[in-house]
């Protein structure tokens, strides 16, 4: 007598997504397959809120952050005709998103999707571009941080010292703030980064634009108190030159070892190129 129903995986072609193997008085059965189908596919972001991916009911993973995973090497299995597909919020178990594979189905793809932890869709929406501006909003997430931060576009004037340890010297940096107290789990207000126009202080030196994040509070830099570290990879303008962009900066503070962390960071407007 059959006495429960589960997933199972086939080792021969792993990873395989094969649904409804079965025990019969504590010995595994391989059920039947009636197609492998190729090609299964899923991409998107979530934040706010875990998602948790169930197949007939059975979960099998869980994202957070950048979704992006394909499975063109790799192939999905059937017993039945007909494979549904559930993404839940892991803290209410609410399904937001479904969605039906056929066996019949060459390509098993769910469209690309972003979830803010309460609203599912298959777009990150965000402002057209306004003349030559550059205008950006920041989202620092709370699994990473519990204090307001402020975000700085830092303009360092240096010169190089190889006699130094660290060559790079430093002797000015001139500073305008993009923004302030930004509380950790909320999109800020589009804002627009200014061309960093400064005049250097000292003969014989550089100018180099950053963008960095330091705590509100004590205004240390974000990561571990450094500031290369603490940087942001976007786009800025430059007089002259420069046509107009958006960026949407998703930011998260994550271990790297034992004791430091480092910036994971992605751009919504390249992740959702309309």
């Amino acid at each position: 007598m059959i006495k429960k129903i589960k997933i199972s995986y086939l080792a021969a072609i792993l990873p395989v997504l094969l649904f409804s193997a079965c025990e019969k008085e504590g010995t595994h059965i391989m059920p039947t397959i009636k197609a492998i189908n190729k090609n299964f596919e899923i991409s998107g972001f979530v934040l706010g809120d875990t998602i948790e991916q169930y197949f007939d009911g059975l979960k099998m993973r869980e994202y957070y952050g950048r979704v992006s995973q394909s499975y063109a090497q790799n192939q999905m299995a059937f017993v039945t005709d007909e494979v549904n597909m559930e993404l839940r919020k892991k803290s209410t178990g609410e399904t937001v998103y479904q969605q039906k594979f056929s066996i019949n189905d060459k390509d098993n793809v769910v469209p690309k999707f972003y979830f803010n932890g309460s609203q599912f869709s298959n777009q990150y929406t965000y402002p057209a571009v306004q003349g030559n501006d550059y205008t950006t909003n920041f989202f620092v997430d709370s699994k990473g941080a519990s204090a307001p931060v402020d975000i700085n576009l830092e303009v360092l004037e240096y010169r190089y010292d190889d006699t130094k340890p660290d060559p790079l010297i430093v002797v000015n940096t001139t500073v305008f703030p993009l923004a302030k107290n930004i509380q950790p789990g909320e999109w800020t207000a589009y804002v627009k980064i200014p061309a960093p126009v400064v005049i250097p202080q000292q003969s014989g030196t550089d100018l180099y634009p950053i963008v960095v994040v330091r705590d509100s509070k004590t205004q240390e830099y974000y990561i571990d108190k450094d500031r290369d570290r603490s940087v942001i990879n976007m786009e800025l303008p430059y007089v002259g030159v420069s046509p107009g962009k958006v960026q949407s900066v998703y930011l998260n503070r994550k271990p790297a070892d034992g004791t430091n962390f480092y910036l994971e960071q992605y751009e919504l407007v390249q992740l959702f190129p309309r």
